[in-house]
């Protein structure tokens, strides 16, 4: 892991096309950042994507009821049909 003290201002460079940037640092030692990059590079907060990849597990675990499932079926008739 790569360890840098950057000021409020200072930029890191990462490749060709992604800036962080340091935008404000609080008393208690929190920092703020700013992350331009392009639209087709993910930037995620590990415990957002880790809330997310559980959620998918258990939604992969549950058992649809038959509403849901006719749902989804007239949905994709829908689709094939070509209507909106």
């Amino acid at each position: 892991m790569l360890s840098l003290t950057r000021e409020v201002g200072q930029k890191i460079l990462i490749g060709d096309d992604i800036v962080v940037t340091v935008i404000a640092i609080s008393g208690n030692g929190r920092v703020k950042i700013g992350i331009d990059a392009p639209r087709q590079v993910r930037v995620d907060r590990e415990e957002v994507l880790e809330r997310i990849r559980h959620e998918n597990i258990a939604s992969a675990d549950s058992v649809p009821d038959a509403a849901a499932w006719k749902t989804f079926a007239a949905s994709r008739a829908r689709d094939v049909a070509g209507e909106d």
